[in-house]
C-alpha cells in the first residue's frame, strides 16, 4: 500500500537522534530528515540539507513536500523527542490507522510524566485515544488540508514557530475535526527550547493577530465524538 503519510523529522544538531527516528519510521512510511542548518550536516540518505530555517521554515518545507507528493497526511516530529524502541511499531500502527480516518485533524502520542509538556499532553492512563482541545508542536500527525490553513507561515513575522500548534488546533475546531492524544503510547519531550522565550511569545502573538478570527483553542472544550473511518 502506498504511504498516505509523509514523515518529516525536524533536526538541528541532533543528528544521531534524527537518524534513529528515520530508521524507526522508514520501514512504514516515506520519511525525510529536514536538516535545519546542522553543523556538521546530517549525513543520511533520507536527510535534506537546508539553511537554518527554524521551526516555521521547517513546517513550510514539510507542507510543500507533502503537497508535491500528494500525501493526505504529514507527520511533523522534532528530533529531540524520545521513545522506547518497543513503542515505535505501536506508534507507526496507530498513525497508519488514524490516516484512514475522515474526522480526525490532529493526532499525537502522550508524554511520560517527566520532561517538558503541558498537562493535556501527559499520559492520563486511560489506555485509549483521548480528545484534547489543543496539541503541542513536538509531534503532529496532521491532515495536509488542515496544514494548508496556516501555510505558508510568514517567517518574517513568526520565525521561531511558537503558536503553530495552537493555530492548527483552532482550525481543526472550526472544521469539526478531532484532536487526539494517545494514552496507549508515551514519549518524552526534553526540557529547554534553546532560544529566548519572550521573543518566541512576541512572534507568536504577532502572527496569531494575522489569522482572521483566531481564538485560542484553550478556551474551548474538546470535541467528543467517535472516530469515523473510510469505507
Amino acid at each position: 500500500m502506498p504511504s498516505r503519510i509523509l514523515c518529516c523529522i525536524f533536526n538541528h544538531n541532533r543528528n544521531a537522534e534524527a537518524i534513529a527516528w528515520s530508521q524507526r519510521l522508514s520501514p512504514w512510511f516515506d520519511t525525510l530528515i529536514l536538516d535545519s542548518g546542522s553543523d556538521p550536516r546530517c549525513e543520511h540518505p533520507t536527510a535534506v540539507p537546508l539553511d537554518n530555517v527554524y521551526y516555521s521554515g521547517l513546517v513550510n518545507e514539510a507542507y510543500d513536500r507533502a503537497v508535491a507528493g500528494g500525501y493526505p497526511w504529514v507527520m511533523l516530529l522534532t528530533s529531540d523527542l524520545q521513545i522506547r524502541e518497543k513503542d515505535a511499531p505501536r506508534l507507526a500502527e496507530a498513525m497508519r490507522e488514524i490516516s484512514r480516518s475522515v474526522n480526525v485533524g490532529l493526532y499525537q502520542p502522550s508524554t511520560a510524566w517527566r520532561g517538558r509538556s503541558l498537562p493535556q499532553s501527559r499520559c492520563h492512563f486511560t489506555g485509549r485515544l483521548r480528545p484534547a482541545n489543543f496539541q503541542e508542536g513536538w509531534f503532529h500527525l496532521v491532515r495536509t488540508d488542515l496544514l494548508a490553513q496556516i501555510c505558508p507561515i510568514d517567517t518574517a513575522v513568526n520565525r521561531l514557530g511558537w503558536g503553530i500548534d495552537l493555530a492548527l488546533s483552532h482550525f481543526a475546531r472550526l472544521a469539526h475535526l478531532l484532536i487526539l492524544v494517545d494514552d496507549r503510547i508515551r514519549v518524552v519531550h526534553p526540557g529547554g527550547s534553546g532560544y529566548n522565550t519572550e521573543e518566541a511569545l512576541r512572534q507568536m502573538r504577532a502572527w496569531h493577530a494575522t489569522l482572521p478570527g483566531y481564538t485560542s483553542p484553550r478556551h474551548f472544550r474538546p470535541l467528543r465524538e467517535p472516530i469515523r473511518y473510510q469505507a
